[in-house]
């Protein structure tokens, strides 16, 4: 395997995998509402304050202007895909964008939804149904990330999961 260059700085790999460990980890196996179930979330919002300025200050590929996805991006992105050919990005596509900021939005909603319900909102039924429905999404868009991950891993030009391990594009 041959290796092009750097694509994604370890604050991005450290942040993708350690938050995607925490919120399996909230998901299937922590206790809702015990210490590690909340100490899970609150590291899950910290990392996304993290995320959310490194969007801004971080290396080019993490920045957030650098990939925001336009319409005119999502429809020639599309356009292409329809043609048969897997457009061989160097960072994420106008589609991956769109689920990286549904993934970032999914987590944001979930942790603050948590975190009330220590506070401000402890015993609302409300408050509980919004985060079980905000955990459920983001669990659903997490599927769907991981399974276009892999598709395009296998099928692309490029090992998309290789790439978040080593963080260097590759052939």
């Amino acid at each position: 395997m041959k290796t092009h260059g750097k694509i994604w700085d370890p604050v991005i790999r450290l942040f993708h995998w350690s938050v995607a460990l925490a919120f399996l980890l909230n998901y299937f196996f922590f206790e809702e509402g015990g210490d590690s179930h909340e100490l899970a979330g609150y590291y899950i919002l910290c990392a996304l304050v993290v995320r959310l300025v490194w969007g801004m200050v971080g290396s080019p590929n993490a920045r957030f202007k650098n990939f925001f996805p336009s319409v005119a991006g999502i429809k020639a992105h599309i356009h292409i895909m329809r043609s048969g050919k897997i457009p061989e990005d160097n960072g994420h596509n106008p589609i991956g964008a769109l689920m990286i900021f549904a993934l970032l939005f999914g987590l944001c909603v979930t942790g603050l939804s948590g975190w009330s319900l220590e506070g401000i909102f402890w015993g609302e039924d409300w408050a509980e149904e919004l985060h079980e429905v905000a955990a459920n999404l983001t669990f659903l868009l997490v599927l769907v990330h991981t399974l276009a991950v892999v598709i395009f891993s296998l099928i692309g030009p490029r090992n998309l999961i290789m790439q978040m391990i080593t963080g260097m594009t590759s052939k």
